[in-house]
Formats: C-alpha cells, sequence, structure tokens
C-alpha cells in the first residue's frame, strides 16, 4: 500500500517521502500535475506604444511568463490587464493592472524592461486558461523524485568506520554492529561509502521509496493544486470507463 509522509517545505518547494510505489505511478503525477492542470496566462498582447531597449516580440514573452494567480474556483473567462507607464524607470510586473482583483500577477517584482525619460509603453494583454502541455507558461509546478536507498552489509566488515567518514551526507552510522542509514533522505547514492571499503563489504540498494519534490510557479498553492491533481484524476477516470463501455 502507498504511503506519503511530509517531509519539509519552504513555503515554494515542499518534498514528501512516498513509500510502496514505483516511477511509473510518480511519472504519471509528475506528468498530470506539469502538463493537465488549467492555470492562467497572459497569451495575447495588444501594443499600442512601446519606446523600451526591448522589442515587442522579446517583451510579450517575458510578460506571459509572468505567473498569474489562478483561483481553485472560477469562470475561465478571458482577463484584459493594462500597462500604462512613462519613464526613468523600471517596469515591473505589478504595473500589468488587471481587470479582475483575483486573477492578477503572483510577484510585484519581476522586471518587464526599462525607460528612459520620456520613453513610454502602453499595452493590452490577456490572461486565459491553458495547460502546460500546450506551452510552459502554464505549468503551475515542477515535479521531481529520487529513489531512496537502503545499505547492505556483507560478510568480512571489520568495523573500521571508514564508510561512516567518506559519507559527504553523514548518514551512514554504526547500531548494533550493523551499518545504517540513519537519514536515509539525505542519502543521494553517491557510492562514496562503497568506494571507501578496502573490503568491499557494503552494497547499496535501491527501494521502492522515493522523494517527491513539488516546486510551485506561484499560480496556486500546494493544496489547491493537489485539489486540482485529485479533480483531474476523477474527470479522466470517468472519461476513460465511458469509453470502455
Amino acid at each position: 500500500m502507498v504511503r506519503v509522509k511530509f517531509l519539509d517545505n519552504d513555503k515554494k518547494t515542499y518534498r514528501f517521502i512516498v513509500e510502496n510505489t514505483d516511477t511509473v505511478y510518480l511519472n504519471t503525477l509528475r506528468r498530470v500535475i506539469g502538463y493537465r492542470l488549467p492555470t492562467y496566462a497572459i497569451d495575447e498582447i495588444e501594443f499600442y506604444e512601446n519606446d523600451s531597449v526591448i522589442m515587442d516580440e522579446m517583451l510579450a514573452n517575458r510578460i506571459a511568463l509572468t505567473p498569474i494567480n489562478t483561483p481553485l474556483v472560477n469562470t475561465g473567462k478571458k482577463v484584459t490587464f493594462t500597462l500604462e507607464k512613462e519613464g526613468p524607470g523600471i517596469v515591473y510586473s505589478k504595473d500589468l493592472v488587471s481587470s479582475d482583483s483575483e486573477i492578477k500577477s503572483v510577484y510585484d517584482t519581476i522586471p518587464l524592461t526599462k525607460l528612459n525619460k520620456n520613453e513610454r509603453i502602453k499595452l493590452h494583454a490577456y490572461a486565459i486558461l491553458g495547460i502546460g502541455h500546450d506551452h510552459a507558461k502554464f505549468s503551475p509546478a515542477i515535479v521531481s523524485y529520487t529513489q531512496m536507498y537502503d545499505v547492505e552489509m556483507k560478510k568480512g566488515c571489520d568495523s573500521c568506520k571508514e564508510c561512516t567518514l567518506a559519507c559527504p551526507k553523514k548518514c551512514i552510522d554504526f547500531s548494533g554492529g550493523k551499518i545504517v542509514l540513519k537519514n536515509p533522505e539525505l542519502c543521494d547514492g553517491c557510492l562514496a561509502c562503497i568506494d571507501s571499503c578496502k573490503k568491499e563489504c557494503l552494497k547499496l540498494n535501491g527501494t521502492n521509496n522515493y522523494i517527491l519534490t513539488i516546486e510551485l510557479i506561484g499560480q496556486t498553492n500546494i493544496k489547491e493544486l493537489l485539489e486540482l491533481f485529485e479533480r483531474y484524476n476523477k474527470e479522466y477516470t470517468s472519461i476513460f470507463k465511458k469509453k470502455l463501455k
């Protein structure tokens, strides 16, 4: 049975230990979160003035990659953003004014371009719902996973403890006359402990436990992201069952 344990977070990157699973399940989760969950992003821009050093096409790309807050409950309507500013000064993402108070730029301090004295910029931008499969700007998170390991002690060990000294993460220790991984979530499989054992008494084995990392882009928080994931699974399963009939 698959078990999930919360490991840690820094309010943007969340780590979980997923036990008794495999890469097929985790890769499916990674692809669904990264490419199938709908979020808002600016998809169309009308330039009226742009005296800045950055040409329209490059500026449009920078604006489109600005994360847009996406409420869990929304109508999917197109949202208009306006930007009008005169130099001198730096144009930031906070200068994008949304027609919807909930659907707006997540971060205020993303620099978009710079205006010198008497230079102006004026544009209208339109945000729509989309998925990461169509463009990376719609992807709400970067998901990755790493395998956890277990150390096996073979015959012939004389308890020299060279392996514990060689481990760069200091996650190997002796306990009850045996070598154990005291912090398996820190082990990255570098094999330093194996290489340090002259008698070749150690073996590092992969397990069916993994560390799952979800790094949020900012369009949603972790709770809403997982709710979107659950909603997608229910809808997809329902569609799949209907096609089987």
